[in-house]
């Protein structure tokens, strides 16, 4: 068992939703299976407004691309308590991979 940790970073973003964004994380030799966990996240409202926090959403999935290299997805997004997806934000999320 092997552990590798890294970052996904979302810059400043408004819009339809919670956004996708993925990393490749390499391993030394041959990985037959892997998950990722959150190890953090920093999140804020951008463009200087100020905004009462409300939702979140922070996901990752794995998938095994062949070889060494697991690919890691965050989904995330953020919305005040009116529930649009009207405000700008960005942020990390900091995970780590635990492959076999």
């Amino acid at each position: 068992m092997e552990i590798r940790k890294d970052t996904i970073s979302f810059g400043p973003f408004s819009g339809s939703g919670p956004r996708n964004s993925n990393k490749d994380v390499t391993f030394p030799g041959p990985v037959t299976k892997a998950s990722a966990v959150l190890t953090g996240f920093v999140v804020e409202f951008s463009g200087g407004e100020d905004h009462e926090f409300g939702k979140l959403d922070v996901f990752l999935d794995t998938a095994l691309l062949g070889g060494s290299v697991v690919r890691v997805t965050a989904r995330f997004g953020l919305r005040d308590w009116s529930d649009n997806w009207d405000d700008s934000y960005d942020g990390r999320v900091d995970f780590a991979v635990i492959a076999e």
